[in-house]
């Protein structure tokens, strides 16, 4: 697998490297226990939320709530497990400290000004993989919640911003670390997710095989269920906490360890977000023609794209038969937050007809952008050629909307 130089602003993001093998889990002394309790207390008293229409009702607040939220956080590595910890990342501590403050904002200011006050901020995304500065595992042992503090000082200040009413997006990485050091409280979120690729999930981080040597898109889709942060997972803890659900990132893949042309995958997807009522964006970017008015479909609630620019989410649309109403854009990783690196992320999409998701970096990204191998061909595949998938696509949309 290959390393290359660091993306630029708001191209794909850097591709994770295939998860650590998971570890037993070591008891933490009673303090960080204690901790934990009280973070997830907060997280069990959540408050109303609104999604698609649809009221959502608190979780009730109970020790068993509190109880079953903190083993649920535990799932995956654990941070007592060999070389978890990594070299920890001063820009994280600095965040920590609040010494971002000033730049998030600033932000705030300058979505509001643009016309974006309700975003969906998805702020600081897979933090419990490893791939990021401002992953989790880049805290110093000695304040092994940092990625916390910084979340909270970033939502804060985004808070104090007059005009304002963003939603905060908190996304895990499935497959990976433990999120007990990553869930900055019910206060500070207003949203959960995860990401769902059709990849990986074989021994050596391959796709899984049957008997007979063929892909078992069965057997893929059992994980992506099942696994430590996965939908089952996503389900509980949008449960107990009361927070509605967003996939910000969900899609086909066709690498060499992808499962290619999968047509289930798509339909339970669309099943599994129309159940839980989910937002999902569609990763759709260079797999799609470009398109320049709207689709002259119904509005498709609840899914979304992320093609680059307006006019590929538009293509999107009108494969699928409608207009998304979400649509995601990403701030640059590698540059500091600032009005002169976000506001040309921001223009195409001032009066392009979808609500906006935007990622956010916590901290700048200094490290190499992670890729992952080309596409067969070096060309990146084309919904259009698999008319399967667009037709798995259209019967569960329509399905949904039935």
């Amino acid at each position: 697998m290959a390393r290359h130089a660091p993306r630029p602003a708001r191209s794909r993001p850097p591709r994770p490297r295939p998860p650590r093998p998971r570890r037993p889990w070591v008891r933490r002394p009673w303090v960080r226990l204690g901790v934990l309790a009280a973070v997830a207390l907060i997280a069990a008293a959540a408050t109303l939320f609104f999604m698609h229409g649809q009221r959502r009702t608190p979780a009730p607040s109970s020790p068993a709530v509190a109880s079953e939220l903190a083993a649920l956080l535990r799932q995956g590595t654990q941070d007592t497990s060999p070389s978890y910890w990594e070299k920890p990342s001063a820009a994280l501590e600095a965040a920590a400290a609040g010494a971002d403050d000033a730049r998030f904002r600033a932000l705030g200011a300058l979505l509001v000004q643009d016309g974006f006050a309700g975003a969906v901020i998805d702020l600081g995304r897979e933090m419990t993989g490893d791939w990021y500065n401002w992953s989790e595992q880049k805290c110093p042992r000695t304040e092994p919640r940092c990625y916390v503090l910084a979340w909270r000082h970033a939502v804060d200040a985004m808070r104090s911003v007059p005009g304002q009413h963003f939603r905060f997006l908190w996304t895990v990485f499935p497959g990976t670390a433990a999120a007990m050091d990553a869930w900055p409280g019910a206060a500070y979120v207003n949203l959960v997710g995860t990401d769902v690729y059709d990849w990986y999930g074989g021994p050596g981080n391959t796709y899984p095989h049957t008997a007979s040597g063929q892909l078992d898109h069965d057997a893929r889709w059992r994980e992506i269920l099942t696994q430590p942060g996965g939908l089952d997972w996503l389900a509980r803890l949008s449960q107990l906490t009361g927070k509605p659900v967003a996939i910000p990132e969900w899609g086909l893949d066709f690498h060499s360890f992808g499962g290619k042309d999968d047509p289930a995958f798509i339909t339970r997807m669309l099943a599994w977000l129309h159940a839980h009522h989910a937002i999902g964006v569609y990763w759709a970017v260079q797999h799609v023609a470009n398109d320049p008015t709207l689709p002259p479909g119904p509005l498709l609630t609840g899914l979304g794209a992320y093609g680059g620019n307006p006019v590929a989410v538009n293509g999107f649309g009108l494969l699928v038969g409608g207009r998304v109403q979400y649509a995601e854009a990403f701030l640059s990783d590698q540059q500091p937050l600032s009005e002169s690196s976000a506001q040309p992320v921001l223009t195409p999409w001032q009066h392009a007809g979808y609500q906006l998701i935007l990622s956010v970096p916590l901290v700048p990204l200094t490290v190499s952008s992670y890729n992952g191998p080309h596409e067969p061909g070096d060309r990146p595949y084309q919904l259009a050629d698999y008319p399967d998938v667009i037709s798995a696509f259209r019967q569960g949309i329509s399905g949904a909307r039935s």
